[in-house]
């Protein structure tokens, strides 16, 4: 499985419709998103693990899906760091 951030923007005034979009797919999911509306800033979040981004996508509620943006997350170690200014130097 891979991990995925969902950043989905909406307008103030779709705030209660998308609400009900994410209750409607689940409490889980309304547990796990996070809302940035009450700040003035109309997007929400959620990490979701899918097998595909294809599927990742499908995760969000229709009326968010399409100004859904999502991003694969991975971690570094510090000997991959180690490795990617290695790299970098070499190419210098």
């Amino acid at each position: 499985m891979q991990r995925f951030i969902i950043q989905a923007a909406h307008e103030p005034e779709e705030c209660l419709q998308c609400l009900d979009s994410v209750l409607r797919a689940g409490a889980h999911y309304l547990t796990n998103t996070d809302w940035g509306c009450e700040d003035g800033v109309h997007m929400a979040w959620v990490v979701i693990e899918a097998q595909s981004r294809d599927d990742a996508r499908m995760a969000v509620p229709p009326v968010l899906r399409e100004r859904a943006l999502l991003a694969g997350l991975n971690k570094f170690t510090p000997e991959q760091i180690r490795a990617l200014h290695e790299q970098r130097a070499a190419q210098l």
